[in-house]
């Protein structure tokens, strides 16, 4: 009889706890609960961070590190996109246009080496087209020699260098295709037929070895087809006939899920395919869905927006592996003891501080350790639209109105606030600042109303300096970061701004644009290369949208349970994993609510084993 370690290659050895993590195929004999264990794999879908734009029929492509969605329409009727998402891992952010706004094209390569085919353009129907445009993660290119049959729902993988165009609806005739193309980095050519003309099938693989599966040709299929660069051949079919579903992986690994099944309704069942047979996956997107953005791989893939209906933002990522990967997510706390809006705050998640407010006008300040509030020490100047950095138990407060703007510097020791007897030299209300309470930077807000000031003063521990001003005036920023790195954001410098502008400690430069334009955000977490900010004002209707900055790019997070504007954040030595948000105006009052935020995580899935 074979051994274990004959079998698969690893020993199977005797440990008295469990490793934090493990291989798949890796076992041991836990010697304290006296049973076998290994890693067991989980299948599951989980919410990821939104696309920015309610859009689908996108053309896709990439890995799960760099991939992009670009054109689609935002239904119920047809309207054109010509908009460009980049997925870099962790969020979506704004990528350069394609020059020929469409949806329903086929996609293939990465983010930074992507292209774009086909498609159509409105009316209703469509302009099918030919055009064929290339992506270097900067701009879109527009090639001289596009397919050589215009079609539009149609499939597409590979690199920019091997493409494969597989079926759609051709023009003129607005019947399903069966012809392929390839494209050899400059043009195409024609390539073997399909066995079963469709259209909005799920696609895998690369140009020599690739995978059609469902669609719709005359009606929903299941069929499945496989290609190795010469011939089509007709495989196993899928359980379950449906089309305008997505696909990842290879021709011997890969997804497929979501699509509209018969009679005419929407599913988010998921199936995998082992080179031979279809199994019908456990696991099933939480949000049933049409014509998504795809990419990645047979156990990492992605459901990006798509069609519900209406269009929507909604992201969920598939893992199919050994570690339980737990979604980046806002969680609700339990509430402040005063609700409020316009409030500062400083700390870390676990040992927050919530600072001023109103309205009232408040000098209220409440302590948070992980799980409750509690009151502490007032301001001995109650003030609102104020700025503060620090921790819980060395913080600075500035700035603010009180009621006109305030010059007022305090410091807190842990228990209680004691004024500075040097004030900032500029009154500023709808301040922000960064930093700690030995150096920290206040910046921007109003002088009086509705004039906007640019000024920046930096806190040297005892005082307060004038230093370089922000490149434009601008009230209700978002700061966050230390002295000698730090980012200002967001606010209004008229109108609502999504400008960046990165402190390098002793002068401004303009950083990444955010992905919206916000007045009135939380204050900011985490540093000036990673860093978090969250909500904004009603009226910009972003909700609770919430965004990570990379010290370059901004891309979305997942969004707040309860939208708000002018909440408290936190101070220099948060991380953007681990955010907080307290209090702010919900649109129509005043709120208490609290809400943290953690990063995706990931674990080692152990499970028992038998040896029957």
């Amino acid at each position: 009889m074979s051994t274990y370690r004959e079998i698969i290659g690893k020993k199977i050895k005797k440990v008295s706890s469990d490793p934090s993590s493990g291989t798949d195929g890796e076992m041991w004999y836990n010697s304290t609960t006296g049973t076998l264990r290994g890693p067991g794999v989980v299948e599951a879908w989980a919410s990821a961070a939104p696309i920015n734009n309610a859009l689908y029929r996108r053309s896709s492509a990439g890995p799960t590190t760099a991939a992009f969605l670009a054109g689609g329409d935002s239904g119920p009727g047809p309207s054109v996109s010509n908009l460009t998402e980049e997925w870099n891992g962790s969020g979506f952010s704004a990528g350069a246009n394609v020059n020929t706004g469409r949806y329903s094209a086929g996609g293939a390569g990465t983010l930074t080496a992507g292209l774009m085919f086909g498609g159509g353009t409105d009316p209703t129907p469509p302009n099918y087209q030919t055009a064929t445009e290339s992506y270097n993660g900067t701009a879109w290119t527009s090639s001289p020699n596009g397919l050589n049959t215009a079609r539009f729902v149609t499939q597409g993988v590979g690199t920019t260098a091997a493409a494969l165009c597989m079926g759609g609806l051709k023009s003129p005739s607005n019947t399903a295709a069966n012809n392929s193309e390839e494209w050899g980095g400059t043009s195409w050519t024609a390539g073997n037929t399909l066995n079963t003309a469709r259209e909005s099938a799920a696609q895998a693989g690369i140009q020599t070895a690739a995978l059609l599966a469902g669609g719709y040709s005359t009606t929903y299929s299941a069929a499945t087809e496989s290609y190795d660069g010469t011939t089509w051949t007709t495989v196993n079919s899928m359980n379950t006939a449906r089309f305008s579903l997505g696909g990842a992986g290879t021709q011997t690994l890969a997804v497929a899920y979501g699509g509209d099944k018969n009679p005419s309704a929407l599913t988010g069942a998921t199936e995998t395919w082992d080179g031979t047979d279809w199994t019908t996956s456990p696991a099933s997107l939480a949000t049933a869905r049409t014509h998504v953005g795809d990419f990645g791989s047979s156990t990492n893939a992605f459901a990006a927006g798509g069609y519900t209906p209406p269009a929507t933002t909604v992201t969920e990522e598939y893992n199919f592996s050994t570690n339980t990967i737990t979604a980046a997510a806002w969680a609700s706390s339990n509430n402040m003891n005063t609700a409020r809006r316009n409030l500062a705050g400083a700390g870390i998640q676990t040992a927050a501080l919530a600072i001023g407010g109103e309205a009232p006008r408040t000098g209220k300040t409440e302590s948070y350790d992980g799980s409750s509030w509690t009151e502490v020490g007032d301001l001995n100047t109650a003030r609102n639209t104020l700025g503060a950095t620090g921790t819980s138990t060395a913080a600075i407060a500035f700035g603010g109105e009180a009621p006109g703007p305030s010059t007022a510097t305090e410091t807190w020791n842990g228990s209680s606030w004691t004024t500075s007897p040097n004030s900032l030299n500029t009154a500023t209300r709808s301040n922000s600042g960064f930093g700690t309470t030995s150096s920290a930077i206040n910046m921007g807000g109003f002088n009086p109303s509705p004039t906007r000031i640019a000024n920046v003063e930096e806190w040297g521990g005892t005082s307060w300096t004038a230093v370089t001003a922000l490149p434009t005036a601008t009230s209700n920023l978002v700061g966050f970061g230390i002295e000698t790195g730090g980012v200002a954001c967001g606010g209004s410098d008229g109108s609502n701004t999504g400008a960046t502008y990165e402190w390098g400690g002793s002068s401004w430069t303009t950083g990444g644009t955010m992905n919206v334009a916000r007045n009135s955000s939380t204050s900011g977490t985490g540093t000036a290369t990673d860093g978090l900010v969250a909500g904004g004002s009603p009226e910009s209707g972003i909700a609770g949208a919430t965004e990570g900055y990379d010290g370059t790019t901004w891309s979305t997070r997942p969004s707040m349970g309860t939208s708000r504007s002018g909440g408290g954040g936190l101070g220099p030595s948060s991380v953007s994993t681990a955010g907080l948000v307290s209090g702010g105006y919900s649109g129509t009052a005043d709120v208490a609510t609290t809400e943290e935020f953690t990063g995706e995580t990931s674990s080692a899935n152990i499970e028992n084993f038998t040896t029957s």
